[in-house]
């Protein structure tokens, strides 16, 4: 159980996410299992909408930028 950095409810964590490093931690740590979902699907459109491609670095941290700022995480 995790009190969420987004909704601020006490409910069941996002688990693994396979996210790298301190973020994938995080969100591990601070983020409820219904926001991850949320944000899972958000995140097409994101990538959509800025044209990002996560296989390149530059970008990839772009989607990480949003990733904290739709989920409410310290950068």
């Amino acid at each position: 159980m995790v009190t969420c950095a987004r909704c601020g409810l006490t409910r069941e964590g996002a688990g693994k996410t396979g996210l790298p490093g301190d973020l994938g931690a995080q969100i591990e740590q601070r983020v409820c299992a219904e926001c991850w979902k949320e944000w899972t699907a958000a995140q097409i459109r994101v990538i959509n909408h800025y044209g990002l491609r996560p296989a390149l670095r530059e970008d990839r941290e772009k989607l990480y930028g949003f990733t904290r700022e739709f989920l409410n995480l310290a950068t």
